[in-house]
């Protein structure tokens, strides 16, 4: 048998996808709120005077968050200070679908997180809850009203402030 002809159907199957539009966190426009703390463990917790300064700054009221766009995009983005975390909020309309996706950087040292404004998870929303070293979160909307999300970008260690990465947000139907 010609083993040319078994390459020739690989070929035909790999389909360029186009990239997706990118954009810089620091020209997005603030969110009119940001989500409550969440109430997960700090996996970049320790007992120094360093990490109590982390502690502290992960117990506020709220995090500060920045709309994304509509559509799919990629966000280049750094953790802005010690707290070691980054909110994003998205409108999904009814019945639609999103994730958001770390896809270049340390991937192995991050997390996302994805809650309702309370904090919390809410029906529609999906974790990793097992470490897998891809930080990924999804969410569903069940009902028929728009509804807004936070994806929140944690880091795993607790020296990370200026640490880079993308965020690749995708919308489904």
């Amino acid at each position: 048998m010609n083993p040319m002809l078994l390459t020739v159907p690989m070929l035909v199957l790999q389909v360029p996808q186009t990239p997706l539009p990118e954009v810089e966190a620091k020209d997005l426009a603030p969110a009119p709120r940001g989500p409550m703390a969440p109430r997960v463990p700090d996996a970049g917790a320790e007992r120094s005077a360093f990490g109590q300064a982390r502690h502290a700054a992960r117990r506020g009221p709220s995090l500060p968050a920045v709309q994304l766009p509509g559509g799919s995009v990629r966000v280049k983005d750094r953790i802005p200070d010690i707290s070691g975390w980054r909110a994003y909020a998205i409108e999904v309309p009814g019945g639609a679908s999103v994730k958001a996706h770390v896809v270049e950087g340390r991937k192995g040292w991050f997390r996302v997180l994805g809650v309702n404004a309370w904090g919390r998870e809410e029906v529609g929303l999906l974790q990793n809850r097992i470490a897998t070293g891809e930080p990924q979160a999804t969410y569903k909307n069940p009902g028929p009203e728009p509804r807004t999300i936070y994806f929140i970008v944690d880091t795993l260690d607790s020296n990370m402030t200026g640490e880079a990465f993308t965020l690749e947000v995708t919308r489904g139907e």
